[in-house]
């Protein structure tokens, strides 16, 4: 069987090289363990991969580097490349003129989070903020988190650190992609969007257009969906924590959602998408979980 492998060549990042995405699939011929951070060498599960076991390719830690990022289960793994083969033909596309900041020391993740914030919850109590002078009762784009089951959670892997949001660099976004992400985010007015290409979206493999451009349909989506119309109907009225969930499992995210609430007000939703996040929200996959929910059985949805 013959299959391909498509690399793309990438520019140096500040701590190496980031890594390369791939396609086809890895045979293993030589017992090997599986981990989730090649630098750390960390091994939740203790997952090795057997002999004889075919694993679909996702990356390659560098250009022409000694690990492969493989599905193994509902998790991506790094396996050394030496513990098997792929055959086929391999070729390069030019570089991309953006950077992709997948971890450069190998961290892989097991779900999105999509974290959208009740606007009003949000700002209750936050003053003159730039961002919270016209909130209106809808939900507005907190981040796209690349996660794990439990802490800790990938983070600053371009190298960066924790910092206030508008130290960050300018992140140099077209004009119309930063147009449409103030619309869904209104944390743009307070630099908001480099903290979190920063600290979560360098984490994500994928370019900061690329990101960002997930970020706005993904969020899009989830506003326009029945349980956010249904947030909007009510808002000013105190409901049930099960109702809210009720929306969101006839949505079909059972298991998927999380809420979050501070001094007795709905304050965020947070769903759970599978690592495999295309670019079309409709033909994402849920990744449902047994979640526990911050918000009591009852409370405040701030007008």
């Amino acid at each position: 069987m013959r299959h391909l492998i498509v690399l793309v060549s990438l520019v140096f990042a500040q701590t190496g090289w980031a890594q390369v995405p791939a396609t086809g699939e890895l045979t293993i011929q030589t017992p090997c363990p599986a981990f989730q951070s090649i630098r750390r060498q960390s091994n939740p599960g203790d997952r090795f991969v057997a002999v004889g076991q075919t694993l679909i390719l996702h990356a390659e830690n560098r250009p022409d580097g000694d690990w492969w990022l493989v599905q193994l289960g509902n998790e991506r793994r790094w396996v050394a490349k030496s513990c098997g083969t792929v055959e086929g033909e391999t070729w390069q596309r030019e570089a991309e003129p953006e950077l992709r900041s997948e971890p450069a020391d190998g961290s892989a993740f097991a779900h999105y989070t999509l974290a959208m914030s009740w606007h009003p919850g949000f700002c209750e109590g936050k003053g003159k903020r730039p961002d919270c002078r016209n909130a209106r009762p809808e939900l507005v784009l907190h981040g796209l988190w690349p996660s794990n089951a439990k802490a800790p959670h990938p983070a600053y892997c371009d190298g960066s650190d924790r910092r206030s949001f508008c130290r960050y660099p300018s992140l140099s976004l077209a004009d119309q992609q930063l147009s449409s992400l103030r619309r869904v985010m209104p944390g743009v007015d307070v630099c908001l969007q480099r903290y979190q290409w920063h600290k979560h979206g360098s984490c994500a493999g994928l370019s900061r257009a690329d990101y960002f451009e997930r970020s706005i349909a993904y969020s899009l989506w989830l506003k326009e969906s029945e349980p956010a119309r249904q947030l909007r109907r009510h808002a000013g009225a105190r409901l049930s924590r099960q109702q809210v969930l009720t929306w969101f499992d006839h949505w079909g995210a059972k298991g998927a959602v999380t809420l979050h609430c501070r001094n007795g007000a709905l304050e965020e939703v947070r769903l759970r998408l599978s690592p495999q996040l295309p670019a079309q929200p409709e033909l994402s996959r849920f990744a449902p979980a047994r979640l526990q929910q911050s918000c009591p059985s009852f409370f405040d949805l701030l007008p």
